[in-house]
């Protein structure tokens, strides 16, 4: 039987909801809020794998509010981030001159375009143009001089909420299976397409943030695999002390979304890294395969997020399907404990 370890204040429950969602394009480009929670960012992010085993980690903000998905934190314009292993051959790093030569998203306001939403520059914003085109069965990235990607959109979606007392954290997601080009070179890959909705003064990480005000969580994952043999699948983790936490996992058929979620995480020597996770997802044994250049040290470095990014793959313990496309990015919080309950931990809910 679930315990709840600590008692919050009214209002507070800590505890996370999950589950599919049916995409439209009119939720998509809609100013509705959610939950009392005003539209945010919208990004998308995933990785690339090219034929020589070089590995690419993209994401764009693309609207107005996208401040809440700026990755070299405060002040700095919503842009594109680019890493590759082609840097230093070791990790992923930040290719600057090309992210620099990228366009912002400053002013940029997605449009219906027959039956699909559409992102593009805004008018007088200087560098590289980008356009974001996403449809119920489409989907195409362009980033000019750098890549262009196309592909599916995989149903259903997947949403999560961590309600507050004044505020909270509504997050929507879908998986994308990509192909394309990059730096002229051929690509497939798994993208997620977000939107997050937040207090109207919000940002993932930095600003009204519950997880992040707790020092709640222990990690963090979005992924998405395709097997050779055709199936598929994909969710979303976290997991944190006391009651904090979900797994949501669908095959683009059925979805399992659960509390019953466990954690632990054992780090490389030296480096605020994981070497191992363990998972417990309602009962079941989950392991995650790090890439061995998989880590981010730029995104440590510029502090957005603050917390330590990695690339990888998750899977069931004892599944031998082979992989054809994946991606797992996210990541795991030393600072906050390697377990639920670990007394390393500041964490008012530890």
């Amino acid at each position: 039987m679930p315990i709840v370890k600590h008692v919050h204040p009214r209002g507070h429950f800590l505890q996370m909801l999950s589950g599919a969602h049916q995409p439209t394009v009119e939720d998509v480009l809609s100013d509705r809020s959610y939950y009392g929670l005003p539209p945010g960012a919208t990004f998308v992010y995933g990785r690339l794998d090219d034929e020589q085993g070089e590995i690419y980690e993209v994401c764009r903000s693309v609207n107005r509010n996208s401040h809440q998905a700026d990755g070299l934190g405060g002040g700095v314009p919503r842009l594109l981030l680019f890493q590759s292993t082609l840097i230093d051959d070791t990790t992923l790093r930040y290719d600057m001159e090309r992210m620099q030569a990228a366009a912002s998203a400053e002013g940029a306001v997605g449009v219906r375009e027959g039956e699909e939403a559409v992102w593009r520059q805004a008018a007088g914003v200087p560098g590289r143009p980008f356009e974001v085109r996403y449809g119920l069965d489409s989907f195409t990235w362009r980033e000019e001089g750098l890549f262009e990607l196309t592909g599916t959109p995989i149903n259903p979606g997947l949403h999560w909420y961590l309600p507050g007392r004044d505020y909270g954290t509504y997050y929507v997601s879908q998986f994308v299976e990509v192909t394309g080009i990059v730096l002229g070179r051929p690509v497939r890959g798994m993208l997620a397409f977000d939107q997050v909705y937040m207090h109207e003064e919000g940002t993932l990480y930095r600003d009204k943030d519950l997880v992040m005000e707790n020092e709640g969580h222990l990690l963090w994952y979005t992924w998405a695999t395709r097997y050779k043999d055709g199936s598929f699948e994909g969710g979303h983790f976290i997991v944190g002390h006391d009651r904090l936490g979900f797994g949501v996992v669908t095959d683009g058929k059925q979805v399992l979304a659960t509390q019953d979620v466990d954690v632990r995480v054992y780090q490389q020597d030296g480096t605020p890294f994981a070497e191992q996770i363990a998972l417990n997802v309602d009962g079941q044994q989950w392991e995650f395969l790090r890439h061995p250049k998989g880590s981010m040290p730029d995104m440590v470095e510029h502090g957005q997020p603050p917390t330590p990014q990695q690339e990888g793959r998750f899977r069931r313990v004892g599944d031998t399907r082979e992989p054809a496309t994946w991606f797992a990015w996210g990541e795991t919080e030393p600072k906050h404990g390697a377990f639920r309950g670990d007394p390393v931990s500041k964490s008012p809910l530890a």
